[in-house]
This record gives structure tokens, sequence and C-alpha cells, in this order.
């Protein structure tokens, strides 16, 4: 593999460790928590 594929896999697993913690990487998951309405309107 290339050196700098590596160290970009390396960035990539640090940041995601400090942005999502120990967390799953989930797409669903991540996907929910961001199309969560803050104000929900009712009819």
């Amino acid at each position: 593999m290339k050196n700098w594929f590596k160290n970009f896999l390396k960035k990539l697993e640090e940041a995601n460790k400090k942005n999502f913690g120990d967390q799953r990487l989930d797409c669903c998951d991540i996907n929910q928590k961001s199309n969560n309405p803050k104000t929900t309107k009712t009819k």
C-alpha cells in the first residue's frame, strides 16, 4: 500500500475517533441524528 494512503487512513481514523468517539459508524444511526428536526410542526 502506498505510504501516502496509509497516512491518509491514519488521519481519517484519528478524525473519526475525535468526532464520533466510540459510537458505531452506522450510516443509518448517523443519518437519523442529523435528520432529527429540532421543532415539529403539527397540522
